[in-house]
């Protein structure tokens, strides 16, 4: 079958080879194209795709026939639009389709019957004494039906009579050479008066069986299918074009008629399985393709559309956007194709999409962290190549593309208005960033004892800390961009942003300086964003050290989800730690009073606790000790040190109160705790540099600080966090840390009272205070109402930082999709945006980054018709992980086979496998050995478990094999459990892990006790052969093991192997942030939502092997159904069709959900440290605060919190007019606590906007509707 997918490389790579033969093997199964007997189950009940169903006697009366043809449709159509075509020009259409007669089993079918697997999803009617229903396919050898070209060039509904007749000739000769052949070639099974018990005698031997059928054959006759298909045409003038072009659609059905007894006893199938249609042209008819209206005009686009298909998706074989072209160079780096005509068009009822590779692009130069690590003995140098280098792409590369795009017949060169205007304006853009890295340079050129060493130092930390030796380039030019805008904090020079001018864009907002451009980093998934601005933070870390910011907060990063600040926490905590190694060495900021690099995990009480000692607060001693264990191993975020890959232990401090982690290796083992330290700082010598108390880090102001978004409402209901956002601390406490206000931070453990504290704490006084940086990352997950309040807190901290003069924070915005980003942006910050990269001058081809001709991974679509959705997904798995267990088992019992690639399917090539032995391919395999299922709800995610354990558990023992590992990752699985699933995954040779699979094998049956040691055995020597550091145990001593070893100790191996955790059933919360190479077969159950969680979703597999992506659309879902019938296009222009952030700062009834934490926000993180203010928290004091306030002031504070909103009179009135009530009600109100007296409390979440409702008791019916007249 055609693919629509081209593979002609000569020889793939392994892990390609695997891939395509899990792809292909998975897809005979599902469309029915395999060489095998069908035992039990109606052909139709097995084959989901590509299968047009019959006309159902009992269904023909059915009112709901739309929805009966969305599950079993009977017809798949195309329409297409024909050009041309002069007298004895034709059309021939092909159609390709297979029959499924029932066949009488063998003697060995029906004494194995219990043994074979029924996969359909009727109730299992099958006795086991009746005869077992059996079926053979026959392929449909349908003659080509020629149309004349003068046929399709006059409209009319009805299908012509030359081809009516024709294509009745052609089906009429296909169904009887079937039948035929049939009768020819197998033992049919005859239908008879009685029913189909077979006799206990018949089953005795072989040739009482072989009796038993010919007598029964003697009184009935062959239940063969009467077979019965129509084509239907259909010519439409095509008014949309004024040449002679009309629209043609041509439509398959199947027509035949089934009964009620044959679908329930499994009689005749008359369901044609694998249909298509080839469309062939000749002499000057020709395809001229439709647009792909969805993608929007772009010269980089290639929008043809070769037509429409129903229950299909068209494609044009000889117009593959797939294919690389005959210099080597893959479609994503070349112009689109500037004559858009076909001769060929086929229908794809297994729609897939090959993405190639996107990798960083080297440009001739080595951006190793070791020559950037000196920038005077060879770094200097290497950015002023890059720079060349850049200039040279700029004039040769952008020249060269223009060349190639006006060879098209589409191109429009105005200079102005059309596509030679788009072109230069991203040629401009490409400009500006080479301004920008050019400026940078400069910078490090013009200071070398600041911004430079602190650039020096900061690739020297990367240098020890990572395996690879460099930077990629869109990387290391983001870093130098970013520096001069950072370095503004203290030089002035560079807060200018002259390299803006002479843009042809249409600007959104002007800039005044440089910190205010908020500069949005855009690059596919898995590309490295996450280094680039660690880059920029580590830099900045440094910078911020070199120029006496001792301590306070450099960086804020925040994520929308509680997994992605886990993750990232854990890879920043690694790059702290060894940047500190670093600082520790330099002699000038190595000790007191420079502070120690730290980390800060700000994510709330449902994970960490917000404080250890308190009012009415006992988790100091609920955290210690045997009983505390539980807690201290929920709060563990750092799970090994990243030093040295040890375990980490969680401990409780008892003098200054903090929840630590400490590595439990020697001194001797780790090199962060052989690192010196000083009386001065706050880490014993196993502790990590690591705060997870909200408290802890008010008092410490961690370098970098990595949380949930959500906690930026903090400002609402906590005075200390102006600690971290504008630096008031004036006091350090000897014991605790940071404290304000004259009272320790941890005045409730603190044993110095607190009229004594102000004369026992040190003073300090923090330099250029607010964090040099924010980093919001996966910008696009800020949307709708939780974007919109995100906005406002995001403008009420710049305005608390505005009113100290802390200084402005620059924003670094990652990003997985560019659509709509500086409306996103202007709508969260209120500043102007610059997106990094700038397009290229090809679709996936710019300075920094190409597409390469190797697989990313296969998307592949498929549409369940006459099953269930969730059995569909059960089907998949079970073919996928039963193949999987196949090639285990296959190379460790016929390794030559495996390594010469004669068990391999899906590629064209008979080369041997690029592995030597056969240990390394059975390393490769594990990658393919988990699977994941992306759900869109838990609810289906509940089902699909249950059907995991009910249904593919039954369908694997019934074959003899072990049943899968499952886990789930969803919103309600917790911290350990998530990442005790990712440890096993990324690493799964863990012995004692192995032993419990073993014990679990032998438990059910699968395996025989008497194997386990040898297995282990086996299974030792394989480890060990496969550890590069192992220099005694080789792959020779492996297969030597494994060749003298017995036949079930191998396949034992072959099932451990493939038993380790193998799928799991997850929901958006693996969306983002879960980097694991293992993961390269995903299954959506069903089409995500948005574009951008389909792209972050998917990217999940094939992020180092080719990935496997299977999209179930749901079968009677139209969003699901449009994805698969634009299937093909919609995956080549992935990023181009994500859906614009839905975002509006100044939706209307907003204002009220934010307005009570920002005026708290304001009251104690701003008036609260002005002298004399005194405690705001208390009522009575607020009340004075409100009497004496200067409102018309708090009123324009109040403005500028939410951005000023000069220009929405409406929501400005709001503004107002909630911080009249605010203050009234403080003066009013006799609460205790000022939040109490406040009609709505701060939020304590960005997602907590239900309408909270007051509780209290009352006596009397009047008080009660009072207070509900008043809500």
């Amino acid at each position: 079958m055609a693919t629509g997918i081209s593979l002609e490389e000569e020889s793939p790579a392994d892990d390609e080879r695997i891939a395509r033969h899990l792809r292909e093997t998975v897809l005979k199964q599902v469309r029915g194209d395999i060489d095998e007997r069908v035992k039990r189950d109606f052909p139709s009940d097995r084959f989901f795709a590509g299968a047009l169903a019959p006309e159902s006697e009992d269904q023909l009366d059915d009112p709901d026939d739309d929805l009966q043809s969305k599950m079993e449709p009977n017809g798949l159509g195309a329409t297409v639009r024909i050009r041309g075509g002069e007298e004895g020009d034709v059309l021939t259409l092909t159609v390709n389709a297979s029959v499924w007669v029932r066949v009488n089993p063998t003697y060995e079918e029906m004494v194995n019957r219990d043994s074979f697997v029924a996969l359909g999803d009727r109730d299992d009617d099958d006795e086991g004494d009746s005869l077992l229903p059996v079926f053979e396919r026959i392929p449909l050898e349908v003659p080509p039906i020629k149309i004349p070209a003068e046929v399709l060039q006059t409209p009319t509904r009805n299908t012509p009579e030359v081809i009516r007749d024709r294509t009745q000739e052609a089906f009429e000769k296909a169904f009887s050479s079937a039948r035929a052949h049939a009768r020819e070639n197998y033992d049919l099974y005859v239908e008879t008066e009685e029913d189909d018990t077979v006799p206990p005698a018949a089953l005795e031997d072989e040739e009482s069986f072989r009796d038993y059928l010919s007598e029964r054959a003697a009184g009935g006759t062959s239940a063969l299918p009467e077979w019965h298909a129509t084509l239907a045409v259909e010519v439409m003038a095509d008014e949309e074009n004024d040449d002679d072009s009309t629209i043609v659609d041509f439509e398959i059905a199947n027509e035949a008629l089934q009964s009620r007894e044959d679908a329930i006893y499994t009689v005749r199938d008359p369901t044609l399985f694998e249909v298509g249609l080839e469309l062939e042209t000749s002499g000057d008819l020709e395809f001229v393709p439709f647009t792909f209206d969805p993608l929007p005009e772009d010269f980089r686009y290639n929008r043809d559309l070769w037509g429409h298909g129903r229950n299909c998706t068209i494609t044009a074989p000889e117009r593959n956007d797939q294919e690389v072209d005959e210099e080597g160079i893959p479609p994503g780096r070349r112009a689109p194709s500037a004559m858009p005509t076909a001769t060929r068009l086929e229908t794809q009822f297994i729609p897939e999409y090959r993405q190639l590779v996107y990798e960083s692009a080297d440009r001739n130069v080595d951006a190793t962290f070791e020559t950037l690590a000196d920038l005077d003995d060879g770094g200097l140098d290497l950015l002023d190549d890059i720079s060349t280098e850049m200039r040279r792409y700029l004039s040769e590369e952008y020249d060269a593309a223009l060349q190639q795009y006006r060879q098209r017949d589409d191109w429009d060169d105005d200079p102005e208005t059309g596509d030679l205007a788009d072109f230069n304006e991203d040629r401009a853009a490409f400009e500006r960033e080479i301004k920008r890295f050019e400026r940078g340079i400069q910078c490090l050129r013009e200071h070398p004892e600041t911004v430079g060493r602190a650039f020096e130092l900061m690739n020297e930390a990367m240098d020890r800390m990572h395996q690879f030796p460099g930077w990629r380039l869109f990387q290391l030019v983001f870093i130098i961009m970013e520096v001069p805008d950072v370095a503004s904090r203290e030089y002035d020079q560079w807060n200018e942003v002259s390299w803006r001018n002479g843009s042809t864009e249409d600007r959104a907002e002007d800039a005044d300086s440089a910190l205010d451009i908020v500069d949005v980093l855009w690059f596919p998934t898995g590309g490295g964003k996450t280094e680039a601005f660690l880059g920029v933070a580590v830099w900045s870390m440094f910078f911020d050290r070199l120029r006496g910011k001792d301590f306070g907060v450099t960086a804020w990063t925040k994520f929308p989800l509680r997994l992605l600040s886990l993750q990232q926490f854990q890879r920043m905590t690694e790059t702290v730690m060894y940047a500190d190694l670093v600082r520790r060495e330099q002699s000038d900021i190595g000790s007191h009073p420079s502070r120690p690099f730290s980390m800060g995990y700000l994510v709330g009480k449902a994970n960490t606790p917000n404080a250890l000692t308190g009012y009415d607060n006992n988790n100091h001693q609920r955290y210690q000790g045997p009983s505390g264990e539980d807690l201290r191993r929920e709060a563990k975020v750092v799970p090994s040190c990243p030093a040295c890959g040890s375990d980490i232990e969680v401990r409780i401090t008892d003098d200054d109160h903090r929840l630590t982690h400490c590595c439990t290796a020697s001194s001797f083992d780790c090199p962060w705790q052989s690192r010196s330290i000083t009386s001065s700082e706050p880490y014993g010598e196993e502790e990590l540099p690591v705060h997870v108390v909200d408290n802890e880090l008010y008092r410490y102001a961690p370098t970098i600080i990595a949380g949930t978004i959500d906690k930026i409402t903090a400002i609402g209901y906590q005075r200390k966090f102006a600690h971290l956002i504008t630096g008031e601390m004036d006091l350090e406490c000897p014991i605790h840390g940071f404290a304000s206000l004259g009272e320790c931070t941890e005045k409730y453990g603190c044993p110095i009272d607190k009229d004594e504290f102000s004369d026992m704490a040190r003073p300090v006084e923090p330099y250029d205070p607010a964090p040099s940086l924010m980093v919001p990352d996966e910008l696009h997950l800020l949307e709708e109402s939780m974007g919109s309040f995100d906005g406002h807190y995001e403008t009420g901290v710049a305005e608390l930082q505005d009113l100290v003069e802390a200084g402005t924070t620059k924003v670094i915005a990652p990003t997985a999709t560019i659509t709509g980003f500086e409306d996103q942006v202007h709508n969260l910050f209120m500043r102007p945006a610059e997106r990094f990269p700038s397009p290229g001058p090809y679709l996936r081809e710019n300075f920094y980054a190409q597409e390469r001709a190797e697989t990313q991974r296969y998307y592949i679509g498929l549409v369940p018709h006459g099953k269930t959705h969730i059995n569909s997904i059960i089907d998949l798995l079970f073919y996928y992980h039963r193949e999987v267990q196949n090639l285990f088992r296959e190379a460790l019992e016929n390794p030559n086979q495996v390594l010469t690639g004669a068990v391999f399917e899906g590629s064209d090539t008979t080369t041997p496998l690029e592995a030597d032995s056969i240990d390394e391919v059975l390393a490769l395999l594990s990658y393919y050995s988990t699977s994941i299922t992306y759900l869109l709800s838990k609810k289906d995610g509940d089902r699909l478990d249950q059907s995991i354990v009910s249904q593919l558990d039954t369908y694997l023992q019934k074959d003899g094999r072990p049943p899968l590992a499952s886990e789930r990752m969803t919103g309600g699985t917790g911290f350990e459990t998530i990442m005790e699933v990712l440890d096993i995954v990324e690493d799964p040779w863990d012995e004692d892990a192995d032993k419990q699979i073993l014990n679990r094998l032998i438990d059910r049956g699968v395996l025989e006790e008497d194997v386990s040691d040898s297995v282990l055995s086996l299974r030792s020597t394989l480890e060990n052969s496969l550890d590069e550091e192992n220099e005694v145990v080789g792959s020779d001593q492996f297969d030597s093991e494994r060749a003298s070893a017995t036949e079930d100790t191998r396949e034992a191996l072959a099932w451990l192997l493939a038993s380790r955790l193998n799928t799991i059933t997850a929901t958006n919360m693996i969306a983002h942030g879960v980097d694991v190479d293992r993961f390269n077969m995903m299954t959506f159950f069903g089409m995500p939502r948005g574009t951008a969680e389909y792209i972050q979703a998917s990217s999940r597999a094939g992020r180092s092997r080719p990935g496997l992506v299977f999209n179930v659309a749901h079968p009677i879902r139209e969003r699901d159904l449009s994805h698969y019938h634009f299937f093909e296009k919609y995956h080549a222009f992935l990023d181009r069709l994500v859906e614009p952030v839905p975002i509006n700062r100044w939706a209307k009834n907003s204002v009220k959900q934010t307005h009570p934490g920002l005026f708290m926000g304001l009251i104690l993180n701003h008036y609260m440290y002005r002298e004399g203010a005194g405690n705001l928290y208390f009522g009575d004091q607020a009340e004075k605060f409100a009497d004496s306030v200067d409102e018309r002031e708090l009123r324009q504070q109040m403005l500028g919190m939410f951005g000023d909103p000069n220009d929405h009179e409406e929501f400005k009135g709001d503004i107002e007019d909630l911080t009249k009530e605010a203050l009234s009600q403080l003066r009013l109100d006799d609460d205790q606590w000022t939040s109490g007296r406040i009609k709505r409390s701060p939020m304590r979440s960005l997602r907590d906007v239900d309408e909270q409702l007051p509780i209290r008791s009352e006596y009397r019916y009047r008080e009660i509707f009072e207070t509900l007249d008043n809500r």
